[in-house]
């Protein structure tokens, strides 16, 4: 009782059908990667630059009072100035050169169009 199923077992079901040829395909797989949504433009408020000299200050003070209400100054040197202009260049050209990277992998992960000439061979 115990004979046969081991020799089932180490038969390996050979004996009920025919052992088939094993294929090996190359088959080129399309890679199928989405791409994402832009990220949502940047909206900007507008900011007001005041220049105020000590001959204006005067009529500044109680014009700029009666529209907004508190006074609160913030100076800044004409250098500082610089400075943050060309901070923001240099944060406009770092947003452009990611801008080209996306668009690169963009371009890389987007299917590719066969001419007709390719689809006819």
């Amino acid at each position: 009782m115990l004979l046969f199923p081991l020799l089932l077992l180490s038969s390996g079901c050979s004996s009920w059908r025919e052992v088939l040829p094993v294929e090996i395909k190359t088959v080129e797989v399309e890679r199928n990667i989405p791409t994402q949504k832009r990220p949502r433009p940047i909206n900007m408020n507008d900011v007001y630059f005041y220049v105020v000299t000590e001959d204006t200050f005067g009529d500044f003070k109680k014009r700029f009072a009666k529209e907004n209400g508190d006074l609160v100054f913030y100076a800044l040197s004409v250098r500082d100035y610089e400075n943050i202009a060309l901070n923001m260049a240099d944060l406009k050209r770092f947003i452009d050169q990611q801008q080209q990277i996306i668009i690169y992998y963009e371009k890389a992960v987007s299917p590719v169009k066969l001419d007709k000439k390719e689809k006819a061979k």
